[in-house]
């Protein structure tokens, strides 16, 4: 029951991030970033409270700590200059798109693969390219939407997955 309940809030959550983008796409953008700046800072929080508690074990205490203020730092950093900080993350991940994109052009060209696998690979690297590079030039405006609508694509469907698994009867993990 838990899970329907957790699938469906999943998915009101995703249709009402979506809706909000097209209609305020900066707001939206801005209003995620702060949203899990104070996530992490929670996060942060707990994992300097497992670390001080005597739960912990003491190889694991200087850890839970160390990475606490870890993430309450990086919070803090992300709501103080949210739009640098996932500006700056996004062209890191276009980079790393890029490079992707140039690992399949160069295994596409490769002898070793059937020509119809061989195309397909080619053009997704070229597609990975495309992409990246647009995301470089544009990161606030396309870059960053285009990461809210793949996180928000992949609530959807995790809450879909839920509700399936929860009226199957079914526990996840």
């Amino acid at each position: 029951m838990l899970q329907i309940v957790i699938g469906a809030l999943s998915i009101t959550l995703s249709i009402v991030v979506l809706s909000l983008l097209v209609i305020v796409p900066g707001a939206t953008i801005l209003g995620l970033i702060l949203f899990l700046s104070i996530v992490f800072l929670i996060l942060g929080i707990e994992r300097i409270a497992i670390g001080i508690s005597s739960v912990s074990l003491r190889k694991t205490r200087v850890t839970n700590i160390v990475l606490g203020l870890a993430i309450v730092g990086l919070s803090i950093f992300l709501m103080q200059f949210p739009i640098l900080t996932s500006t700056s993350l996004v062209i890191l991940a276009a980079v790393a798109l890029m490079i992707s994109g140039i690992a399949r052009i160069i295994h596409g060209l490769s002898r070793e693969i059937p020509k119809f696998y061989k195309a397909v690979t080619i053009g997704v690297g070229a597609l990975s390219i495309a992409v990246s590079l647009a995301i470089i030039a544009n990161p606030i405006r396309l870059g960053l939407a285009l990461l809210v609508v793949v996180l928000t694509v992949t609530l959807l469907i995790a809450g879909i997955e839920m509700i399936i698994l929860g009226t199957r009867g079914t526990r996840k993990g």
